[in-house]
């Protein structure tokens, strides 16, 4: 029963850490769209790419299979691109 709830726990916040990535990544073309700033294109886009570098590092570390990181990663990326689609184009 604990291993159910671990794992229930650890999916649980696995899916808010990609709720919050996608936001932090709204908040990102947000302000590229407003400000037209290429050095801040350019931070914005390589802190991205190493904090979603760092988090699949974490979810190795847990134990996350990696079938379920690359379903979590294609199923952010897909949610980013459309809502960024609608909202800011």
């Amino acid at each position: 029963m604990v291993l159910k709830e671990n794992k229930q726990a650890l999916y649980f916040n696995m899916i808010l850490g990609t709720i919050g990535t996608i936001l932090i990544a709204l908040a990102a073309m947000r302000y590229l769209v407003k400000e037209n700033d290429n050095i801040g294109n350019a931070l914005i886009l390589f802190g991205f790419i190493l904090m979603n570098g760092y988090i699949n590092y974490l979810e190795k570390r847990v134990g996350i299979s990696k079938k379920l990181t690359w379903i979590s990663s294609i199923v952010c990326l897909i949610l980013f691109i459309s809502l960024s689609y609608f909202l800011y184009f």
